[in-house]
């Protein structure tokens, strides 16, 4: 993946005006974000995001673009993803190994959340970022238990 640095202000904020994720996000912490540019990244399609068994504490937010997550072992793919879906959080949590592959199914543009970003925030805006963390992974549990009845 290669950074992204040239991209206008304006449009980075209307992107993240339109994603869920930062929906409870009010304007100056918006602008905190896209003064974190370094943190942009792009894939180019059939490029790993996420390699599955790598150690990397990042997630990755979904600005633009779709992709899928796969395991390595039967290219099973577990999700389709699209704008304003988010992944990796579980090695960002846990600095455990990555669990699946997330591929690029098209160019996607994300941006690339890690533990510097995080330290960097306040920590209301810390928070919020916790709890759509947490929001995903109880959706996830109940998912998984509602199938298994």
């Amino acid at each position: 993946m290669k950074g992204i640095r040239l991209l206008n202000r304006v449009k980075i904020l209307n992107i993240l005006n339109k994603i869920d994720f930062f929906s409870a996000f009010n304007p100056g912490e918006k602008n905190m974000i896209v003064d974190t540019r370094s943190r942009f990244v792009a894939a180019d399609e059939g490029e790993n995001i996420i390699v599955q068994g790598e150690r990397d504490s990042a997630f990755y937010i979904l600005l633009h673009g779709k992709a899928h997550v796969e395991l390595e072992e039967n290219q099973k793919i577990l999700a389709a993803l699209e704008p304003g879906d988010f992944f990796g959080e579980v090695s960002f949590l846990t600095n455990t190994p990555r669990t699946s592959n997330v591929v690029a199914d098209e160019t996607c543009i994300l941006f690339r959340f890690d533990k510097k970003v995080m330290n960097s925030l306040p920590p209301m805006t810390r928070e919020k970022i916790k709890d759509k963390i947490i929001a995903k992974l109880v959706n996830l549990l109940s998912d998984k238990n509602e199938s298994q009845k």
